[in-house]
């Protein structure tokens, strides 16, 4: 064969491979840039409730207790793929029981680990005056990572379906983990050998909950149903959630 055979067959294949490769990154941002989302019935049920009140800027849901200051606030990272509507209802207990201020930040193509350090722009420079950090499976993870480079900025973490891939475990923070024992998406052999990253006396919990109770979603791959209801399992993880949070004594 001679050189410009060759050359022409690289150039050919060159353009082939460029091809596949766009092709590739779009169709990727296309599954990503399409999200899981609440139902309309969720967000509106918390829309109606007099004790907490639901703002929405770009995609990004902050719920507040109505009528009340607040000086404990919770960034919460959502799962791979899933909107943050998708959290409204089962982070609102936190906001009409505890007295936080929930921030459930709209990312970059629905992935946290995009923008690990997405909670700063809340953390800093804010009125309320304890922070933590916390988020549901991929978006647990990129919280703990935030909280590792950042433990003076957070008071803990709150883990749901999730674990810390980085060590918080001399960091004096406080840690709550919940899991759920009908969840067929986590990795349960990560989820333990990660366990020691976490402080030695982090509240864990696990509920009969699969991997989308944990928000107001349906549709996640690999995920198996359980017997409860999502009211019922928000109410649970609820009866754990604000009742750590309150131990905590911030609020």
């Amino acid at each position: 064969m001679s050189r410009d055979a060759i050359y022409r067959y690289a150039r050919r294949a060159l353009v082939w491979l460029v091809a596949v490769g766009v092709l590739t990154a779009g169709a990727g941002v296309l599954y990503f840039g399409t999200p899981h989302h609440a139902s309309d019935a969720s967000v509106a049920s918390v829309e109606a409730d007099p004790n907490v009140t639901v703002t929405e800027q770009g995609g990004t849901y902050t719920l507040e207790p109505s009528g009340r200051e607040s000086t404990v606030g919770l960034v919460f990272y959502p799962g791979a793929r899933v909107h943050p509507d998708a959290y409204v209802a089962s982070l609102a207990p936190l906001a009409s029981e505890a007295n936080v201020t929930v921030v459930v930040p709209k990312l970059r193509l629905n992935l946290a680990v995009l923008e690990q350090g997405a909670a700063s722009g809340y953390v800093t420079g804010s009125r309320v005056e304890n922070w933590y950090v916390g988020g549901h499976s991929l978006g647990g993870a990129m919280a703990c990572r935030y909280a590792a480079q950042n433990p003076e900025a957070v008071e803990g973490v709150v883990l749901y379906a999730s674990y810390c891939d980085r060590d918080i475990s001399e960091t004096g923070l406080a840690a709550l983990s919940v899991t759920g024992s009908a969840d067929t998406v986590l990795d349960s052999d990560s989820y333990e050998e990660n366990r020691e990253n976490l402080p030695a006396d982090t509240t864990v919990r696990t509920l009969p909950l699969n991997h989308t109770q944990f928000g107001s979603y349906r549709g996640q791959r690999g995920d198996e149903p359980s017997n409860l209801s999502y009211a019922t399992a928000h109410d649970r993880l609820a009866n754990v959630t604000v009742a750590w949070v309150r131990s905590q004594g911030d609020t």
